[in-house]
This record gives structure tokens, C-alpha cells and sequence, in this order.
């Protein structure tokens, strides 16, 4: 269940900087304007979309590399002790019925844990009509998402932005990123916060978090991981766990059980049938009873079918299937998330035929990509020992880039440090939930279990645990 063989070479890297450079740009934030304006784009790659300090502050575009996945940024930053704070020039919503609603996001990071604001205001000839507020408190160091959502009141009015941190020292600053103004039945806009997480932030039904990155782990054989979680002084954000095409019952008694317990399941199936028939609709009766099933369990679930396909098969039919079981499962059952889950090195690194571009499904929502990418220093095979420790950030950056192209979350369905890895560097763990954080990753799955386990991947080791514990300790999880 992990990629066994993926040692890191000299051409490797030169590929890996290749293919990083070679994925898309981000795509404009969706807005309207009336004629002659610039549409913003968003990104703050190149200019500011407007935006300009108030009360005090100065607003600049970041260096190379500050921003979400590896961008640029906008950079607010106070002058002296006080908010740091910027407002749009830009008129945004300039063309639109009295009734439309709006959703504007937008990813900010500070340099402490400063509480920030999104507001967005309608303006109708020159006054103020209504005003929307979001609110958050950004953790140090990390991309957190705000959003707000606004019904205008008035036909043809503008929606004003404002982005404020109140409270810091001289000299605070604010990164803003990814700046979204869409209708709200746009692909832009994402779905309705129907619940609160420990951290303070929002999930959707399907749970997708708002901001944060839940850490959690497979464990064992599917086996109960109460005793862990004992040992480690915490729950489970999230619990992966893995079942036959017949184990839906019991797929569906774990998963009730690890919503009771505020874990979010992530349930991977193996399927009834080959992906053809699969794709030609000969299991949509098995899948929409599964889906059906989850559907009553009373909380947010994580669907994958046949993670890693790479090798097993002719990849254009995983994908057909993929894209056949997506809008089934996700219109039957409106708590679960549709995910596809590939080992990550072939995206990258690997055979031409798996390229994201050659297997993402088309044409269908997926709610999010997972990845399986294991830390391979230290792995022994044939006689060796790799000593080439696996970049993260080089594959955070690229996925995170990748991403936003697509518009669909990204996690990791699998990782595992190995013994060897853990005593040379016992942060590599929380380093790399840390690191994913700042990138946008919603999720953090562990692999402690050794089956089909070339390595000592489990968290059997005082330094493993320790490391584990500290990465979960500042996890979001399901209230």
C-alpha cells in the first residue's frame, strides 16, 4: 500500500523541476465587471487587483515563494503598533439581478496568531447597502480560508473588500492569497459550512474543512485504534481504514463508530467488478446501495475506489470508472466526499500514461485528490539502503499548484517515516503536517499498520509516537 520503489535519482530531480514548472497557471478568481474594468486575477502573481493600505498600513506584493504553493502573495503590513488592514478599489459584481448571491474567499497567514476579518460590503450609487463579516483566527504560519457569503440587495450594485488583522505588534503583516468572487452556483464557490471543527473553523457536510489539516492514521487491519490513541494523549482527526467490495457492512459499522468517536472515516473499497463493466454501470446498484448506506450514518465520510491503480490495469478505464461512480455517489449520499486516491510518484515522476493530465477524471466534482507519498530514507531493498531523503515540499508544491488548476482539495491518503528516518530526524513528521498546512493540504493520514509493508513504516517506536503526537496535538477535528 505504498510506493515501494520510488529511490530518488539525479534525473528524477531535473524531472521533478521540470514537471513543476510545466503545471498550469492559476486560473482568474471568477468575477464581473462593467465593461472597460480589468478583471482581477486573484493570485497576486503580478499586481495588487486593486487593493490598497488603510488605517496606516502599506500593501505590496510578497517575494517569490511566500505565497500558497509556492506563489507570490499580497503582503499587508502595519506600520506601526495597530491593524494591519487593506480595502479593494475594485468593483467587483458589476453586472447582476437584485437577489444573486455571492461567495468571496480568500486564503490569509499571519506571522502570529492574529485573529482576521474578511468584510465585503454592497454598494449601491455611492452608499452602502449591507454588509457581510468573516471571521477567523489564523494560525502562526499557516494558510487559513475565509469566506463569506452575500445576497444582493440592489440590481447592479458592487461588492467592496476588506481584509483586516486588529490586533498585533508594530510591524505585523498579513500574507493574502487566492482571492475567489463568484455566484454561488459557480464551481468557485464552495459549499455551505454546516458545522464547526475544534480549531474554530467550519466543515461542510461532506467535511471539508474551512481551514486546518486533519492528522490522523490507517491503524493495523482495520483494527480499533482507541488503544493509540491512549498512547498518544489525543483522538484521531481522521481514521483511513480498507474493505472489500462485501465488507460494506461493516465499512459502514467502522464509520458510525468513528463519527461517535470524532473521527472523520476515509474508507477505501476495492469493487465488485473490473473497472469497465464498473464504468458501463454493471455495479451502480452495489454503489448506490453503499452510498446509500453511508448516507444515514449521521456525519461526514471519505470515499475512495481502488486506490494506487497504477499497474493493475488499463489506468483510461480506472479513470472512466472514477468518473462514472463520482456524480452517483456524491448526488445519492450529500454527506460524503468523493476522493481519488493515486501513489503520487507516478503523477511526477512515472510512466507518461499517469500523469494527471492522462487520469484526473473530467467532466465530474471530485471533492478530493489523495495522495500516497512515503518518506524513503532509509528503506533497505535488494541489498541497499536508500539514503535520499523525499522532498515533500517538491511534491506539496507541485500538488498544491496542480490543485488549484483543477479546483479540488488535496491530501495525503498515506505516509510512513521509517525507524531509521524517525532517529535521524524526530520532527520529520510534525515538519511535514506542518509544511502541508502551509500549502493547503486538508488532510494527514499516517500508515501504522505493516501490511504489504515494505518498510518499518509503524508507529512502534517511542521517537515515532512522540513526533506523531506533537502533529496531532494541533489538529482540527470533528466536534
Amino acid at each position: 500500500m505504498q510506493n515501494a520503489h520510488r529511490r530518488w535519482t539525479w534525473l528524477a530531480a531535473v524531472l521533478a523541476m521540470l514537471m513543476i514548472g510545466a503545471v498550469a497557471a492559476v486560473p482568474p478568481a471568477q468575477s464581473r465587471s462593467t465593461a472597460g474594468e480589468s478583471l482581477p486575477s486573484g493570485d497576486f502573481e503580478t499586481h495588487l487587483d486593486g487593493f490598497a493600505g488603510v488605517d496606516g498600513s502599506r500593501v505590496a506584493l510578497s517575494r517569490d515563494g511566500a505565497g500558497r504553493g509556492g506563489s507570490r502573495a499580497m503582503v499587508v503590513r502595519a506600520k506601526g503598533r495597530g491593524p494591519a488592514a487593506t480595502v479593494s478599489r475594485h468593483r467587483f459584481a458589476g453586472t447582476h439581478a437584485a437577489g444573486t448571491a455571492y461567495v468571496v474567499r480568500v486564503w490569509v497567514r499571519t506571522t502570529a496568531g492574529h485573529p482576521v476579518a474578511l468584510r465585503v460590503r454592497e454598494v449601491a450609487q455611492g452608499k452602502k447597502v449591507q454588509a457581510r463579516t468573516a471571521r477567523a483566527t489564523a494560525k502562526a504560519g499557516s494558510w487559513t480560508r475565509l469566506k463569506a457569503q452575500v445576497t444582493t440587495k440592489k440590481r447592479d450594485s458592487v461588492l467592496k473588500l476588506r481584509i483586516r488583522a486588529p490586533h498585533g505588534k508594530s510591524g505585523q503583516k498579513v500574507l493574502v492569497d487566492d482571492l475567489s468572487v463568484a455566484p454561488k452556483g459557480d464551481a468557485a464557490a464552495s459549499e455551505e459550512m454546516v458545522g464547526k471543527l475544534t480549531n474554530g473553523c467550519g466543515h461542510t457536510a461532506r467535511g471539508i474543512p474551512s481551514c486546518g489539516t486533519y492528522v490522523g492514521a490507517a491503524h493495523g487491519s482495520n483494527t480499533d485504534p482507541s488503544t493509540l490513541e491512549q498512547q498518544l494523549g489525543d483522538r484521531l482527526a481522521i481514521r483511513r481504514t480498507y474493505f472489500t467490495s462485501t465488507g460494506v457492512a461493516s465499512a459502514v459499522r467502522t464509520a458510525q463508530a468513528d463519527l461517535t468517536a470524532g473521527r472523520l472515516p476515509w474508507v477505501s473499497f476495492k469493487l465488485p467488478y473490473s473497472w469497465t463493466e464498473m464504468a458501463d454501470g454493471k455495479g451502480d446498484a452495489w454503489a448506490t446501495d453503499l452510498a446509500q448506506r453511508l448516507a444515514a450514518v449521521g456525519g461526514p465520510v471519505w470515499v475512495a475506489f481502488h486506490h494506487e491503480p497504477e499497474g493493475d490495469g488499463d489506468i483510461q478505464e480506472w479513470r472512466r470508472m472514477q468518473e462514472h461512480l463520482a456524480p452517483l455517489v456524491r448526488k445519492t449520499a450529500p454527506n460524503v466526499a468523493f476522493t481519488v486516491v493515486m501513489t503520487g510518484w507516478n503523477q511526477f515522476y512515472g510512466d507518461a500514461q499517469y500523469s494527471l493530465a492522462e487520469i484526473w477524471p473530467r467532466g465530474v466534482k471530485v471533492d478530493v485528490a489523495g495522495f500516497d507519498i512515503y518518506q524513503q530514507y532509509g528503506v533497505a531493498k535488494n541489498g541497499s539502503t536508500t539514503t535520499k531523503w523525499t522532498d515533500f515540499e517538491q511534491y506539496y508544491r507541485a500538488i498544491s499548484t496542480w490543485s488549484r488548476t483543477v479546483g479540488v482539495e488535496w491530501a495525503l491518503g498515506e505516509t510512513g517515516v521509517t525507524d531509521v528516518a524517525a532517529e535521524a530526524r524526530p520532527s520529520a513528521i510534525a515538519d511535514a503536517v506542518q509544511l502541508m498546512e502551509s500549502y493547503g493540504g486538508i488532510a494527514y493520514s499516517y500508515f501504522d499498520s505493516a501490511l504489504n509493508s515494505v518498510a518499518p513504516w509503524t508507529l512502534s517506536t517511542t521517537t515515532k509516537r512522540t513526533g506523531f503526537a506533537q502533529a496531532l496535538a494541533g489538529s482540527p477535528s470533528l466536534k
